[in-house]
């Protein structure tokens, strides 16, 4: 699915296998080239953060499904897959940092909020 979907507004659900599924909510848009039907690659974009839906907030609604259930992805086993080059790592860490300042900036401001 690339599409809306109820509250979770603008989402992508990516099929992995028989096993297991993605679903990536509130996204400003897709990527381009991304539709129902469709296939990903590792490491492809398929959209962009947003606020779609009934997000009160930008950010991106992850879930991770096994066999159709809810799961936690960090108590999973998974299959090995190739680790991301290094050059794009450094790009991701190069283009993450000022949005990651920003919200430390913006954490301390909503605790400054609450201690009113």
């Amino acid at each position: 699915l690339a599409g809306r979907k109820g509250g979770y507004g603008n989402t992508v659900v990516l099929q992995h296998g028989s096993r297991y599924r993605t679903l990536y909510a509130h996204m400003q848009g897709f990527a381009k080239g991304i539709r129902t039907g469709g296939n990903v690659k590792q490491g492809q974009i398929i959209g962009y953060i947003g606020t779609t839906g009934l997000s009160t907030g930008p950010h991106l609604h992850y879930e991770f499904q096994v066999n159709g259930t809810h799961v936690d992805p960090l108590s999973q086993k998974l299959p090995m897959a190739d680790p991301i080059a290094g050059n794009e790592k450094a790009r991701f860490m190069q283009l993450s940092k000022p949005l990651m300042a920003r919200m430390d900036q913006e954490k301390s401001t909503l605790l400054a909020l609450n201690k009113r």
